[in-house]
């Protein structure tokens, strides 16, 4: 495995052939023609060729108080990848009125409390002054799911400001998801502050807690909580929950370890882990994950490519582009159409 790994490793450093993308003007002209689920459909292409004259046509089509919220979603992940400071500004005012209606409507429904989280994803992606106010504003929201992508956005942009506060949580029995994105913000500000507060939680006797801990705490420096999360591929047996998430963060840390164990659990034949094995790649950010998924590509379990597909398409990148484009020739409908979703995602748009 360990010389599969350098193999792997060398053919990332290789130029991959890239697909002829389609010209902004060809894209933004059928952008305007487009109804509402083409337009879904282009707006990441939009999005990801970072490029003026296509947020030009973001921000113009991005209208939350009318809009379709399906549509108004897809506008605001584009305007995310963008990375345009110029949609810092009518993204927080889209933040402001849908908090708004919640007085009002008792509660947002379903798609505008989606579009909610998806704007303080975007947000954080972009940065900023006023970036960061909505998130510490976001921090105190009643709704887990709103208070937990304000975590992971203060992490994202390393916000050390943030620290006292996400203490405070952590101290005060945050749990769940709340707590693993508490944990993951802490570890990737990187302030040693959160040091104290962690250890306190280190000896939680929750696998799934330790292990989380121990990966904050390796990032803010304690090597020797690496041999502990180490630990955790070794030592797991039932579910397999515990190994699945130290060696998610074993591979968000780089390390080989990680990647094995997860490669291991993807080829085992008739295992239920086997698909979320290749979720878990797809959502660890590590490029080298792209080309372990790509050793999958013609697993006989079907559930498995279909986790392929969309972890590949969290990863991007040229190399995940090739393999998705085989993918969509896949005889399974359910994993030809993640491969289509995925390459949708990712921009690549095929206008002929």
């Amino acid at each position: 495995m360990k010389k599969t790994l350098v193999v792997l490793a060398a053919l990332l450093l290789c130029p991959a052939v890239q697909a002829r993308k389609p010209k902004i003007k060809t894209l933004l002209s059928a952008f305007e023609a487009a109804k509402t689920d083409e337009r879904i459909r282009l707006a990441a292409a939009l999005g990801r060729r970072k490029n003026k004259k296509t947020t030009d046509a973001l921000l113009l089509a991005f209208d939350v108080k009318r809009g379709d919220p399906r549509e108004s979603a897809a506008y605001v992940d584009a305007l995310g990848q963008a990375g345009d400071p110029r949609a810092v500004e009518p993204l927080a005012a889209a933040w402001d009125y849908l908090r708004s209606l919640i007085l009002p409507m008792g509660g947002l429904p379903g798609q505008l409390q989606v579009l909610s989280e998806k704007i303080l994803d975007a947000l954080s992606r972009l940065g900023g002054d006023r970036a960061v106010r909505v998130l510490f504003e976001a921090l105190a929201d009643p709704d887990p799911r709103v208070a937990q992508e304000a975590v992971r956005g203060l992490g994202r942009l390393r916000v050390k400001d943030a620290v006292p506060v996400l203490q405070q949580k952590l101290a005060a029995g945050a749990s769940g998801n709340l707590l693993q994105a508490i944990c993951e913000a802490l570890g990737d500000i990187g302030d040693k502050r959160a040091l104290s507060t962690l250890e306190k939680s280190a000896a939680n006797p929750d696998t799934l807690v330790a292990a989380e801990v121990s990966y904050s705490l390796v990032k803010l420096g304690k090597k020797e909580d690496l041999v502990r999360l180490q630990g955790f591929l070794e030592g797991d047996s039932g579910a397999g929950a515990a190994g699945l998430l130290a060696a998610y963060y074993l591979v968000k840390l780089d390390k080989d370890a990680g990647l094995e164990y997860l490669e291991k659990t993807m080829k085992k034949r008739d295992s239920a882990l086997a698909p979320v094995a290749a979720e878990t790649l797809g959502k660890t950010g590590n490029p080298r994950a792209v080309l372990v998924l790509i050793e999958v590509l013609q697993a006989p379990d079907s559930a498995v490519r279909l986790s392929v597909a969309r972890a590949l398409g969290r990863l991007g990148g040229p190399r995940a582009v090739t393999a998705l484009k085989k993918l969509r020739a896949d005889p399974d409908p359910g994993v030809s159409g993640a491969a289509v979703n995925s390459l949708n995602d990712l921009g690549e748009i095929d206008l002929r």
